[in-house]
């Protein structure tokens, strides 16, 4: 298993060089965009009423599942890249302009499953009292920051059955949000364990990050995304058992193997 996920990676970097400062650009827009709207969503329905707590809640909702129309797009440049075909910043619209409602479909289930988790911390952020004193003050805060880690780890394993969903419905025009959903679990089912290692693989570079005040996150989760393309590529069939001189990211598995008939053919010639 360690040889595969070394495998992908491999890929992943092959497949970035040249091809970072589009793809860097393209992940920070989206996650700007993302940011600011979210900061005025949050301006707008700012309070402590519930009403305000649910209303803004409903409000950050929509606009995460608009937002993931331009993450399905940014899915969908990834995999023209790692593809070797053409790329452009047009793709993270692409799905505007391609039944956008297949997207709103398939960000439903992951989009309700962040509500549910965010639960725990929503109810300590707003209905449990932080105290008077520093020390109550730092208890509270411990506990918000316990409510988050939590939320944050029950959502990523939750949603692990639907993390190839925008992948799918990138190289499907026809696959529906719900089919989407079904496809990505039945995918993922057997393959858990890949994706976690190559998901455990990246903790070390993530820790050293941290020394670089978080500007190494620049490179790195380009990395990281890539080489999840190429997890998913894999899971699809699109490569070859690894053959000297055939290991690439770039051709597709009929293809590299039509190489290896040819040459086989002129080799008995």
């Amino acid at each position: 298993m360690s040889k595969k996920i070394r495998r992908w990676k491999n890929y992943a970097k092959e497949t970035l060089h040249g091809n970072y400062s589009m793809i860097i650009l393209a992940m920070i827009a989206v996650a700007a965009l993302n940011a600011v709207v979210s900061q005025l969503v949050s301006a707008l329905f700012g309070g402590y009423t519930i009403f305000s707590l649910i209303t803004g809640q409903a409000a950050l909702f929509i606009v995460s599942l608009i937002m993931g129309i331009f993450s399905a797009g940014q899915s969908y440049m990834l995999l023209n890249i790692a593809r070797g075909k053409q790329a452009s910043f047009s793709d993270l619209v692409y799905f505007f302009k391609n039944q956008p409602d297949r997207v709103l479909v398939a960000g439903f289930v992951p989009g309700l499953l962040y509500l549910a988790t965010s639960i725990p911390f929503y109810y300590v952020s707003y209905f449990v009292d932080p105290g008077s004193t520093l020390e109550e003050n730092l208890e509270w805060l411990l506990l918000l920051a316990g409510m988050m880690l939590l939320a944050n780890v029950l959502y990523a394993l939750l949603t692990i059955p639907f993390v190839l969903i925008f992948y799918l419905l990138a190289d499907d025009l026809n696959l529906g949000g719900i089919d989407a959903l079904k496809m990505s679990a039945r995918l993922m089912k057997g393959n858990v364990g890949k994706y976690l290692l190559l998901e455990i693989s990246f903790l070390p570079l993530l820790v050293l990050s941290v020394f670089t005040l978080y500007i190494a996150l620049i490179w790195l989760v380009p990395y990281m995304e890539m080489s999840m393309v190429m997890f998913y590529r894999d899971l699809r069939g699109e490569f070859l058992p690894e053959v000297p001189g055939y290991d690439t990211p770039y051709s597709l598995a009929e293809q590299a193997r039509e190489r290896r008939e040819n040459d086989d053919f002129n080799a008995e010639a």
